[in-house]
């Protein structure tokens, strides 16, 4: 039996924008959920009067809001003002309130660079592509000359945005400089991998002839890419791609073949949407 879950309060007619994840929130629950899941980018800014506020005027939950005034006026931690909210809500057991405390207690000993790299990091999570590199960018220029691991595995993220954006030669870039930086193998790897599905196979071919020291990763990258054909062949896409390509190939009339490009152009439409909304803001 699925247990039922009781709201508390009013849905607000006024959202809060929660400027962490960029979303308006117009419930307790929504909050909730927002909290647990984006717990590793939360700090002191959640300790926030203005949010408790719109508990009590557009949640209409004053007895939360009154415990969470006199945590701001105590200059409290963030872990005791969200394990407040989360205690009052109910929604979530005792041991999911205290790993989310604990959470939050850990990230409070990141420096200050550290943790807007956490916060670019969600993003590229979250696929909000343009926002991460804006953010990686600013905290590149911020960064002292000793945090050189740091600024590596920074370069490295820039990478994987890129790459994902399918600009393999802003990706080359960003992984080489983050391998130079901190000399991480890993980074090298990606960049010959970026490399690889940019570079026509020959010239790929080429170039790791002419630096026989990255024969042996670029035969992880060849394994890397045989894996990642494999998933693709496993994904809902391909195997509707393959029935369709079945159909136009045994079929003898011109309505299969309408009908296979008029799937493919639906599929690439499809795609096309994800990528905008991977780069838009």
């Amino acid at each position: 039996m699925s247990r039922m879950i009781m709201a508390a309060g009013s849905y607000a007619k006024t959202p809060y924008f929660f400027e962490k994840t960029y979303v308006n929130l117009y419930s307790l629950e929504e909050l909730c959920y927002c909290l647990v899941e984006n717990a590793e980018l939360l700090d002191q800014e959640i300790v926030s009067e203005k949010l408790a506020r719109w508990l009590d005027e557009q949640c209409m939950l004053p007895q939360l809001a009154h415990a969470l005034f006199a945590l701001v006026n105590q200059k409290g931690s963030p872990s005791a003002y969200v394990g407040t909210i989360l205690e009052y809500a109910g929604l979530y057991s005792t041991e999911t309130v205290n790993r989310i405390e604990t959470l939050i207690k850990n990230n409070a000993g990141l420096n200050p660079y550290e943790k807007q790299k956490a916060k670019a990091d969600y993003m590229l999570q979250n696929k909000r592509y343009m926002i991460a590199l804006e953010r990686y960018d600013e905290l590149l220029s911020q960064l002292p000359e000793g945090e050189k691991e740091l600024r590596g595995r920074v370069l490295h993220n820039m990478g994987v945005v890129n790459a994902k954006l399918f600009l393999f030669g802003h990706a080359q870039e960003n992984f080489m400089e983050a391998y130079q930086t901190n000399g991480s193998k890993e980074s090298l790897k990606q960049f010959l991998a970026a490399r690889r599905l940019q570079d026509s196979d020959r010239d790929y071919v080429n170039y790791i002839a002419e630096n026989p020291d990255l024969h042996e990763l670029s035969m992880q990258v060849e394994r890397m890419m045989e894996q990642a054909a494999e998933q693709f062949d496993a994904t809902q896409e391909y195997r509707m791609l393959f029935t369709l390509r079945v159909c136009k190939e045994e079929g003898s009339d011109t309505a299969g073949d309408v009908a296979y490009y008029d799937e493919i152009e639906k599929l690439t439409n499809l795609l096309k949407d994800a990528y905008r909304e991977s780069v838009s803001k």
